[in-house]
């Protein structure tokens, strides 16, 4: 069976170029200027976050990608022939999807809109199942599996226990926290107030935050992704109100899978120095 990941990394960056210039590395500023933070090269081996999620992916089963990104997308051209040469991976395995800026604001109009571009340039997505990720997590392949062999529901959600990412409660607090009923997704609540966070933690004691690796059925999903409004502070479709309105429709319709690990990301700057 084929499974196909959506990376969604058509954003700017702009969080990681500010917290450069703000540390005074003129060298790194000027490197997350000229790539996309996904692709800047990590560590001793000098591996980017784009390759590393990929061979994760792969790992876990996917069987082809599809990276969202900005229409000046070149350099990420660039990285695919240097990966599939690299990793022997077929290079039809990889694949590009723009995500096009709106034209009044002129930047992108958030994570919902980029996978509801992507599956209006792939139709063959509407009548599959898929995977998202963003494109500045490295997902492990355990997580990513569980949703890769998902068959329970229609979508899936893999939420990750607060105390294994090792954050502080402050970046907690900015990320979604889900409260599950029987094992499904009864509510997402997006930056919550640090002094609320233990009104969010189940039967168990754990606290599950949404790092948007989620599991969507596209022949339904479609729909919600039509019908996502745009947030009204943030002038964004996003996509965790889109799996509200899928909730909407059909209660049970977002299954939990729980892991306990840590979740590297590339946030800002000082991110770079944790990887290997």
């Amino acid at each position: 069976m084929n499974t196909t990941l959506i990376i969604m990394a058509g954003g700017r960056s702009s969080r990681m170029k500010k917290s450069a210039h703000q540390l005074g590395d003129h060298d790194l500023a000027s490197k997350v200027q000229q790539l996309h933070k996904s692709l800047i090269p990590l560590g001793t081996s000098q591996t980017p976050l784009l390759s590393r999620l990929c061979l994760e992916a792969f790992k876990a089963g996917v069987t082809d990608v599809i990276v969202v990104t900005s229409p000046e997308n070149e350099p990420f051209k660039e990285w695919q022939k240097s990966f599939t040469k690299h990793t022997h991976q077929a290079a039809n395995a990889i694949h590009f999807a723009v995500q096009l800026t709106d034209a009044s604001s002129g930047k992108p109009m958030g994570t919902a809109d980029a996978i509801y571009q992507a599956m209006l340039q792939y139709p063959k997505l509407k009548n599959q199942r898929f995977i998202i990720t963003n494109g500045d997590n490295l997902y492990s392949a355990n997580a990513l599996s569980k949703a890769v062999h998902h068959t329970r529901s229609p979508h899936a959600l893999i939420a990750y226990e607060a105390k294994s990412l090792g954050y502080s409660e402050e970046r907690i607090s900015s990320f979604a926290l889900i409260r599950a009923a029987h094992q499904y997704v009864s509510e997402i609540v997006e930056k919550p107030q640090v002094e609320t966070l233990d009104r969010f933690k189940d039967t168990e004691g754990n606290l599950l935050v949404s790092m948007n690796l989620w599991l969507a059925d596209g022949a339904s999903f479609f729909n919600a992704l039509e019908r996502c409004p745009i947030h009204p502070e943030r002038k964004e479709k996003e996509l965790p109100e889109a799996f509200r309105l899928a909730i909407k429709d059909n209660p049970s319709s977002v299954f939990v899978h729980l892991v306990h690990e840590t979740l590297p990301d590339l946030t800002s700057a000082s991110d770079l120095n944790s990887f290997e």
